[in-house]
């Protein structure tokens, strides 16, 4: 819920550019995560893979994947295409399964291709009928299916991980916001101060839903936790469409529902595999 709920926050700071929120929420991420690393004591964890060069290659680029998901998804709020961003969290587990099946050998059943080649019939009827390919959606959903197959290959706790990450982008945004600042544009300055509070509440807004999603996972069964990440781009969705009031045409209706109907696919294969796999065991 509060993923879901990310759009109305960003919304209240569309005054702001949308990239210096992006360096807001990760220098503030930043400092918060030092601080709860320093509280749990997991500095050791930290330091082992600092001591990795081939662990450390792959937190930065998926610290490079993460800040190109967190800016565009900003910018689908800001400029008014928050329906597209949820578009992009629907299509994402699909893009993981294609992922799995490319870069780890993972086979998926006839089924879970044919909900995948529903989707992209959803992306091509969005293209050919609308005429305009859903980049934001697309780039939001490859950005962060990419994301979570780095984070596989170099698995961490999710704040240490996570941690690592903005600590290696944060020299990126401090120097973006010192730039504004010489320009007299950095709106955290030249701003209101609510404005500028808002923009500090960045780092616990992106903390907070790790930690409780990090601590639910292990009380939960994995498929439990795969369709309830179904509940982040369904209220993105609703906030979008009665909230925000974008226009939602039968065009979008029939792009989104081809994407639907591939994801109910998916997710009822997935549960019947596991029940199987539940059963030969027992």
């Amino acid at each position: 819920m509060f993923w879901g709920m990310f759009g109305l926050y960003f919304k209240a700071l569309d005054v702001v550019s949308p990239i210096e929120i992006l360096a807001h929420r990760i220098v503030w991420s930043f400092l918060l995560l030092a601080v709860l690393i320093t509280y749990s004591g997991n500095w050791v964890a930290v330091l082992q893979i600092v001591r990795s060069p081939r662990k450390l290659i792959i937190f930065a680029l998926s610290a490079s994947l993460i800040a190109l998901n967190w800016g565009f998804y900003i910018y689908a709020v800001v400029s008014g295409q928050a329906l597209e961003g949820s578009m992009g969290y629907f299509i994402m587990p699909l893009v993981a399964v294609m992922l799995g099946a490319v870069f780890f050998a993972e086979r998926f059943s006839r089924t879970q291709a044919f909900a995948i080649a529903l989707a992209l019939c959803g992306v091509v009827y969005q293209l050919w009928f609308v005429g305009q390919l859903p980049w934001i959606a697309l780039i939001l959903a490859c950005s962060f299916g990419t994301y979570g197959m780095l984070r596989k290959k170099a698995p961490a706790e999710s704040t240490v991980g996570l941690f690592l990450e903005t600590a290696l982008i944060t020299p990126f945004a401090l120097a973006y916001m010192g730039y504004l600042s010489q320009q007299d544009a950095l709106y955290f300055i030249t701003g209101s101060w609510d404005m500028s509070l808002l923009l500090m509440l960045a780092g616990p807004i992106t903390a907070i839903p790790l930690i409780l999603f990090g601590f639910g996972a292990r009380k939960l069964r994995y498929s439990t936790v795969g369709l309830l990440q179904y509940v982040n781009p369904t209220c993105q969705f609703l906030l979008a469409v009665f909230i925000f009031q974008e226009p939602f045409s039968l065009h979008n209706l029939i792009t989104f529902a081809l994407i639907w109907c591939g994801l109910a696919l998916y997710s009822v294969n997935t549960l019947h595999q596991r029940r199987q796999i539940k059963s030969s065991q027992t």
